[in-house]
């Protein structure tokens, strides 16, 4: 491995994507011309597009279209809480405020599927830390505050430890898998950088193992890469079975959940006012679980920013498909470049491969294009990564919708002009576990309950706000073409 200084934490992909979108807020407008091109000219309704099938596999292995959806909101009513939004935020959030306070009314709208939405169309991977707490750590461990270092990995890592728990003593069948999770690197600076990775685990008591290119070729025959980081405390899952999962136990819990529910208007107040197409429903407390949809409802315009991201996945590969990759050990993969690849198997063996430009439509306007470029990139990708593979199809196309902030870390805490509207979100594809952890923490502030002052990084922060249209689309264009220079150094 390279012995060049590994990269400050704080100069950081997040630091860089917000000065880049400082810097098309000053004067990137040019940037939207040509390179925000595609993005530009869909103005669509700025409302969830899940309207047809989703062509999602992990959906449709979940069963979730197949199935008749639960009765919508109808007529005027009321309850303790509402929670607006049906993915792992608001499920998490309704199952720990259930089982806290089993004699209140908890009321879970969802517009579409339970599930439908990123819960369901993610890459189904766990990883340690919260956004920005990778940062925190490595400074506490250069200060030679250990003790307090693994204090950060141990809060801010919590929610793998929630979905195993609901794994093993609670029957949710996930396709749960505990395995180190493979972190690449394309270049001698990204090598470096995974270099001060390990070091940082190691003075956790954390084992991390790096992977020269011969190496990693030998858990995983990849294309392109120097080499790679084994994660510790990682696993991957079949994300829409962790939420059809969820779902079971929510409603066991008394929790009443209606679909095909999407909410029009939020009215602020005492008592907050939620209206539905059929109905409405009203409580003295609500929580927005909605991330990337946040928008929608004129909570967090411009901090908490929707971004697309597609996926495509193979026909099952063939165990001696499998062993002529060497991929026996089955680790899943990531590199670290900020646009970058994810790839791993699923439970029959199929090649999911993800990553890629994260587009921002002009508004936060949400968009399911069929023929979307990012297919065909990621399509030549995956022949590029595992030649071997060239005649294998692929056989589902997807895309999801990312809430994500300028800086790239998330906030939990109070929205709006009263003190009884809660939010989580802004994950920046990190929500798996984190998701599941901002449930709990909800349901400690609903409680009345301090959280650990580990968590005060992200407990009601503002996000910094994006300008508006245009510069917004310009700002994201001329990120882009910055953050694909940075990758390549």
């Amino acid at each position: 491995m390279s012995r060049e200084p590994a990269d400050s934490p704080s100069v950081s992909r997040r630091t860089f994507l917000a000065g880049a979108a400082a810097t098309a807020t000053a004067g990137g407008v040019a940037g939207f011309v040509g390179g925000q091109a595609l993005e530009e000219q869909y103005r669509a309704p700025a409302g969830p597009f899940f309207d047809q099938r989703s062509h999602c596999y992990w959906i449709e292995s979940a069963g979730i279209e197949d199935t008749p959806p639960l009765t919508s909101l109808q007529g005027d009513q009321t309850a303790d809480i509402v929670i607006v939004g049906g993915g792992y935020t608001g499920l998490s959030a309704a199952l720990h405020l259930a089982e806290r306070f089993p004699e209140r009314r908890i009321v879970l709208l969802e517009g579409t599927r339970v599930g439908y939405g990123a819960s369901g169309r993610n890459c189904g991977l766990l990883l340690p830390f919260i956004n920005g707490a990778e940062a925190i750590t490595h400074e506490l461990v250069d200060a030679d505050r250990v003790d307090e270092a693994r204090k950060v990995f141990d809060l801010t890592s919590a929610g793998t430890g929630l979905i195993q728990e609901l794994v093993e003593q609670r029957g949710v069948d996930c396709e749960w898998e505990p395995v180190e999770n493979l972190m690449g690197a394309v270049t001698p600076r990204q090598e470096a950088r995974l270099e001060g990775e390990q070091r940082m685990y190691a003075a956790l008591g954390l084992e991390a193992t790096w992977l020269s290119e011969t190496e990693l070729r030998q858990r995983v025959d990849v294309e392109g890469y120097r080499g790679a980081l084994t994660v510790p405390t990682s696993a991957m899952i079949n994300p829409a079975k962790l939420a059809t999962g969820l779902l079971h136990l929510v409603r066991a819990a008394g929790v009443e959940v209606y679909e095909d529910s999407p909410v029009l208007e939020v009215e602020p107040g005492t008592t907050v006012s939620v209206r539905t197409p059929r109905g409405r429903v009203r409580a003295p407390m609500l929580i927005l679980a909605t991330n990337a949809y946040t928008h929608h409802l004129g909570f967090l315009r411009g901090r908490v920013l929707p971004i697309h991201s597609h996926s495509i996945v193979t026909a099952p590969l063939s165990e001696a498909q499998i062993e002529a990759l060497s991929w026996s050990g089955r680790q899943p993969f990531f590199d670290v470049r900020s646009f970058f690849n994810l790839f791993r198997l699923t439970a029959d063996n199929r090649v999911l491969l993800s990553g890629g430009d994260g587009f921002y439509y002009y508004a936060g306007a949400a968009v399911d294009r069929e023929g979307h470029p990012d297919y065909e990139r990621l399509s030549r990708d995956l022949r590029m990564l595992f030649p071997a593979l060239a005649e294998v199809p692929i056989t589902h196309r997807w895309v999801g919708h990312v809430g994500t902030t300028l800086d790239f870390s998330p906030t939990i805490g109070t929205v709006g002009p009263t003190d009884n509207i809660l939010f989580a979100g802004g994950y920046s594809g990190h929500g798996v576990t984190v998701a599941m952890l901002a449930g709990r923490l909800l349901r400690d502030l609903v409680a009345g309950e301090p959280l650990d002052p580990v968590y005060d990084f992200v407990l009601n922060r503002q996000p910094p706000r994006a300008p508006g249209e245009p510069l917004t689309s310009a700002g994201f264009s001329l990120a882009k073409r910055l953050i694909r220079w940075d990758d390549a150094q």
